[in-house]
């Protein structure tokens, strides 16, 4: 009986493993030229990572056409306080214009940025060098 409990835990182990997308998933970054800041996307999940200083993850992104939308809400440090930053970002991945955009709860409107965008994400790509080097945030 113990063996085949052993089994079926381990069995479990490799499914959920397998379960979860990582970065390593990734079919795109989408983000600003010559800067490691922007976004790897997993268009077949929605699964989104911030790129940058760290690689932190986001809420999975829903797709309306050309533009991936997620969003994040968390509390952040000002001075001694915290304050809660609730950031929408919507990522066109049009091939004629990509852009990221930023809209900010109760920090006026949607700001826009061109963009550029990397599908090669296999190890001479931006997409795959952030996959390879960037370290997951703390905390």
């Amino acid at each position: 009986m113990k063996k085949l409990l052993g089994g079926i835990v381990a069995f479990a182990a490799i499914q959920s493993a397998t379960a979860y997308a990582g970065p390593a998933d990734a079919d795109l970054w989408i983000g600003f030229e010559n800067s490691e800041n922007g976004f790897l996307l997993d268009e077949a999940t929605g699964e989104t990572w911030m790129t940058g200083v760290c690689l932190k993850k986001l809420s999975a992104a829903r797709q309306s056409g050309h533009v991936w939308t997620t969003q994040t809400v968390e509390l952040v440090s000002v001075g001694r306080a915290m304050a809660q930053l609730d950031q929408t970002f919507r990522l066109d991945v049009n091939v004629n214009a990509p852009s990221v955009s930023v809209r900010s709860a109760g920090r006026g409107g949607e700001q826009s940025f061109p963009a550029v965008i990397d599908r090669d994400c296999g190890p001479s790509g931006t997409c795959g060098r952030l996959i390879q080097t960037q370290q997951a945030c703390q905390g």
